[in-house]
């Protein structure tokens, strides 16, 4: 599953109002990953030189977004990317899915957003460090 995210660059007031402006992502051993984006880019503040788009990263993604100007002799600027898209997976399945409190086990169950797919459990328990599911004062990944 792909991830999409706003991504931003400064190439300055000089470079405002530029049509030509696009990106390129650049995996980590250097090859390049897909063609030169244009579309979909534009300027965040009319003269400010500072461009903003909407960039999808592949699961396996891990390098950087290397933007240019796209001048006959362009300015470049770049931003690494680390891959964090099962860090935000894992968040996303977290806050978008179903909690369950198990009672029996003293445990919360994370679901995905399908609502049947566990992501996570995490033990419950009182102030004292007993097992609990009333006054909960503590959870632990399980």
């Amino acid at each position: 599953m792909s991830i999409l995210l706003l991504k931003n660059v400064n190439f300055g007031s000089g470079k405002s109002g530029l049509s030509t402006v696009g990106y390129r992502l650049i995996h980590t051993n250097g090859s390049v990953s897909g063609s030169r984006v244009t579309t979909n880019i534009g300027e965040i503040l009319a003269g400010s030189g500072l461009y903003s788009a909407s960039v999808y990263f592949a699961d396996n993604f891990s390098g950087s977004i290397v933007w240019d100007t796209g001048e006959s002799s362009p300015a470049f600027a770049t931003e690494e990317y680390n891959g964090i898209n099962e860090k935000v997976e894992f968040i996303r399945d977290i806050e978008g899915g179903r909690w369950k409190i198990d009672s029996t086990t003293k445990e919360m169950i994370f679901f995905k957003q399908n609502n049947t797919s566990e992501v996570a459990r995490f033990g419950l328990s009182g102030s004292s460090g007993t097992p609990q599911v009333s006054n909960v004062f503590e959870r632990n990944r399980n």
